[in-house]
């Protein structure tokens, strides 16, 4: 029986180990394939080409090849979930987190703080913004300007280089959206901005609405890092802030659904208490009231005897006469914020205004300019045509059913109304002023303005012309206008009081506002000479002016 076996060779024995090991990569498979590669489908044959490429021109296996492909495959695969698994332990079980909304002051802080940041602003992924002119203190402003000789024929006639100054406005970094992580003071943080959706559903039509916020992490035990940063953060914005005043507007909506808001509308220099022309006793007087009212001494005693704490300011008098000057004045002093408002925006309703008034912040100030022509004249009647006068200029304007006189009072002082601010009203006529909006407890403190006087004529010659020695160029076209420059600037104060008094005796009192002054003196700030020599024929034109009603 052994001999009917067929005899076995050497040479079959590579194949019949090759059958013997199932599960084993056919070594000639691919010989197969490219022997058929003329009938494979294009897919294949590219197959083929990249496996002749790596296999018998590079002598590399492609049956190992694809098995690590497949191995770094399941590794990265594993890896990444085990990632995630990881990372959200940490989040959950090791870091503390705050979320920050975009409408909130803090997200304002947090924003400035982390633009300041090397480590945050040296990362991959930022977002670039320009600076807006009123954000920057640019101390070197005069040497990016120039002042070229265009070899025209007058060469005072020096033209300023503002496209070179636009040029070099400067640009802030911010975070881009997602994560940016830092270290800072040996704490390891992760702050994730990001945009979520709002639906609002408080009307029939459920509104979308984009807001971004920010989530600030730390990796430690407890929230302490998070408030360290936090209160590091106002500090810095806030001393950045104290040569500035914030000047807030409202941002009404154009749907009821939607809650009305104040928004930062401007960052303006501060203006000091000397520059306002006005009469020592009014200033006087005006500061010293909202300085006590703002002590903390004085909120316990409205709060002992039950007192609202509230104060409201009437200032009226003809336009230009620095009622809107003492303002900021005021509010650089104490350093508080302005939240102006207009009544004749077409969409206020008496809901969004009492809403605003609540969102007030405590000691802050409210400007509410030119009520008389807002109006708010008469407390009868919520929708009604009325006169409003602004000095000479009539103009006619409809207030709506959805703002109404009472509304405003009750925003002023309602039951739900905000305490600890202060509310200042303008007016040119206070006589058109309804009696129930200015009554004592809604109008606490009246200040009344006038035209100038001799001594505010004066006042204002010497501030225009005490300090112009700034006005000199840096870099004068020729040594001739450096020369008349000097010449122009190089008065003594003996000097300048001398011809402001001669200036002042030229000017009538009250015949003209400190604002029609001031103008007349900006068309000569370089030659105060010129202003005494050409004050009298200006005023016989401002008699005719006012005489014919004109201005």
């Amino acid at each position: 029986m052994d001999s009917e076996l067929p005899p076995t060779s050497q040479h079959d024995s590579g194949p019949a180990r090759a059958e013997a090991q199932p599960g084993s990569f056919p070594a000639d498979i691919f010989d197969n394939l490219l022997a058929t590669a003329g009938r494979a489908s294009p897919l294949t044959q590219f197959f083929l080409f990249i496996y002749q490429m790596l296999g018998l021109r590079l002598g590399l296996d492609l049956s190992v090849i694809m098995a690590l492909l497949g191995v770094l495959w399941v590794t990265i695969n594993i890896g990444g979930q085990g990632y995630t698994l990881v990372n959200a332990f940490i989040e959950n079980h090791l870091m503390h987190s705050v979320t920050v909304p975009h409408d909130d002051e803090i997200y304002d802080h947090v924003m400035a703080w982390l633009s300041k940041q090397e480590r945050v602003i040296k990362t991959s992924r930022l977002v670039a913004k320009t600076v807006k002119n009123d954000d920057c203190d640019d101390k070197d402003l005069e040497n990016k300007l120039d002042f070229p000789d265009d070899g025209d024929e007058n060469p005072d006639q020096q033209r300023l280089n503002v496209l070179k100054l636009i040029s070099r406005v400067r640009h802030q970094y911010f975070p881009a959206i997602g994560v940016t992580s830092f270290w800072h003071k040996n704490r390891y943080f992760a702050v994730r901005r990001s945009k979520v959706v709002v639906i609002t559903t408080t009307s029939p039509f459920p509104l979308e609405t984009n807001m971004e916020e920010i989530k600030i992490s730390c990796l430690w035990s407890s929230r302490a890092p998070i408030d360290k940063l936090l209160l590091e953060a106002k500090e810095m914005y806030y001393c950045e802030m104290m040569k500035k005043t914030r000047i807030y507007r409202p941002e009404i909506m154009d749907h009821p659904s939607r809650p009305c808001s104040w928004r930062l509308a401007a960052r303006r220099p501060k203006r000091s208490k000397e520059s306002i022309i006005l009469p020592e006793t009014i200033k006087d007087s005006l500061m010293a009231d909202i300085r006590e009212f703002l002590m903390t001494k004085t909120e316990r005693w409205y709060t002992v005897h039950d007192i609202p704490w509230r104060r409201g300011y009437l200032l009226s008098g003809p336009p230009g006469t620095g009622k809107t000057s003492l303002v900021a004045a005021i509010a650089a002093r104490f350093h508080l914020d302005i939240y102006t408002l207009n009544l004749t925006e077409p969409n206020m309703t008496d809901a969004g205004l009492l809403r605003l008034f609540r969102a007030l912040p405590r000691r802050c100030m409210v400007l509410i300019e030119d009520i008389d022509v807002s109006g708010v004249l008469q407390s009868n009647g919520d929708s009604k045509v009325v006169e409003r006068n602004r000095g000479t200029t009539n103009r006619r304007a409809m207030i709506t059913e959805s703002f109404s006189f009472s509304g405003l009072l009750n925003a002023i002082d309602g039951v739900a109304a905000q305490e600890g601010r202060i509310l200042i009203m303008t007016t040119n006529r206070p006589e058109l002023l309804d009696e129930a909006l200015i009554r004592p407890g809604r109008v606490d403190f009246k200040v009344e303005f006038h035209n100038a006087t001799k001594e505010q004529s004066a006042a204002l010659f010497c501030r225009m012309y005490g300090d112009s020695t700034s006005l000199k160029p840096n870099k004068p076209a020729s040594k001739g206008i450096e020369d008349q420059n000097n010449d122009k600037v190089s008065l003594s104060p003996e000097e300048i009081t001398e011809l402001s008094e001669a200036f002042s005796k030229k000017i009538p009192d009250r015949l003209c506002s400190p604002a029609e002054i001031q103008e007349f003196l900006l068309s000569r700030k370089l030659d105060s000479q010129k202003a005494v020599d050409e004050v009298e024929s200006w005023v016989e034109k401002m008699k005719e002016q006012k005489s014919s009603g004109s201005n």
